[in-house]
């Protein structure tokens, strides 16, 4: 039995492969998707939209496509990429109760200029 990747991709994929199908949708600039949030640094993100646990299965579904996926529980997953990125998913995070996705790019060999990152899904109109 062969190795099933996120999807149903045929193959392992890296986080830099997946960048196009996730960027315009997103707002992708300068490696950081959404905008910067309240607390100021790059790396905390917000997208906001009127449905945002959708919002995010959405992105996350997006950009951990053709990884390898372990659901740890009700809460989170975590998916490794071939390039070495770790996607890991929240449906609540411990810090506001948004749902978040966090990119961790330090041990990827191909990041497509996705910078790492943590991004909340906020409620709003989107």
């Amino acid at each position: 039995m062969g190795t099933s990747y996120k999807g149903n991709s045929k193959y392992y994929r890296s986080v830099g492969q997946n960048i196009l199908m996730s960027a315009s949708k997103y707002g992708f600039s300068k490696g950081y998707f959404g905008e910067n949030s309240k607390h100021g640094n790059d790396r905390t993100r917000n997208i906001t939209t009127s449905d945002n646990l959708a919002t995010a299965k959405d992105f996350y579904d997006k950009i951990a496509f053709g990884g390898k996926e372990q659901r740890v529980n009700d809460n989170m997953s975590i998916t490794r990429m071939a390039d070495g990125t770790v996607i890991t998913m929240r449906k609540v995070s411990h810090s506001d109760g948004t749902p978040v996705v966090d990119i961790n790019i330090k041990p990827s060999t191909h990041t497509g200029g996705v910078k790492g990152q943590k991004i909340h899904f906020v409620q709003g109109d989107d």
